[in-house]
């Protein structure tokens, strides 16, 4: 029985092929589905009593006959094809037929009159239109990558910057600009600061010149710390240590 309605389905490639379109004569893939799951909310329900079909037609070349890649990926995706040598799908027809895959059904119309077609082919199991959320290493890795460019794009006042976690990175820090000779160890100071104080005395001059990037800034900051507490992490500053962090990290910024 041919698919009747529109939605997301599981099903089975049960007959493969290779073909021409009758127009221009593109090289297209035409699968036969079976449908035996539907999306339903929340949940998948069994559909396989129905014995709904549909062919789909999957297209490999452009009208210029360039390759479809967006065509071609979904193939490789969803099969399990190799992207070389588009026979292979024919040839292995047999042992696809019984590797599921997730077809989308929608209303096209075309010339005039409205059918049925697969408009999409994904793996199967795959989240099917499901909104992604993103976790925690997903937001510290957009951030790191994006984040000024975001700010800057915005304009205004850029937002709070993420405190500097874990120790200081295994690579060299950036080498800082000749100075004068200056003891081992900052003076002692009867001043007191915390790291929230320094960090953020130290991210507001960063922000104020054009360019850079959090991953620079953190860099710049864990350099800072080693040139100025050579043997010492940041967990074991006293605060009379994190004011020297205060009024001197500020002004040792390198440009970008």
């Amino acid at each position: 029985m041919l698919a009747n309605r529109e939605g997301l389905f599981h099903a089975y490639p049960v007959e493969i092929g290779l073909g021409e379109t009758q127009q221009n004569k593109l090289l297209q893939v035409v699968i036969r589905y079976r449908l035996f799951e539907e999306a339903a909310p929340g949940e998948w329900q069994d559909c396989s009593g129905e014995s709904l079909e549909i062919t789909g037609y999957h297209v490999l070349e452009k009208k210029d006959h360039s390759l479809n890649e967006k065509t071609i990926e979904s193939l490789k995706a969803a099969l399990g094809w190799d992207g070389r040598d588009p026979f292979w799908l024919q040839d292995n027809a047999e042992s696809l037929s019984q590797h599921p895959v997730q077809v989308k059904l929608a209303a096209e119309e075309y010339n005039g009159s409205v059918s049925l077609k697969v408009q999409f082919l994904n793996p199967y199991g795959s989240r099917g239109g499901t909104i992604p959320r993103a976790d925690d290493q997903m937001r510290r890795t957009v951030g790191n990558r994006l984040g000024s460019k975001f700010r800057a794009l915005a304009g205004g006042t850029p937002a709070p910057a993420p405190k500097p976690t874990g120790k200081p990175p295994a690579a060299a820090p950036k080498p800082q600009p000749p100075k004068a000779p200056a003891p081992s160890a900052p003076a002692a100071t009867t001043q007191q600061a915390t790291m929230e104080e320094a960090w953020g005395a130290f991210v507001k001059e960063y922000t104020s010149k054009p360019g850079g990037n959090d991953q620079d800034m953190q860099q710049q900051w864990f350099g800072i710390l080693a040139e100025l507490f050579p043997h010492k992490q940041p967990d074991q500053l006293a605060p009379h240590e994190w004011a020297v962090m205060l009024a001197e990290a500020p002004g040792k910024i390198l440009p970008f």
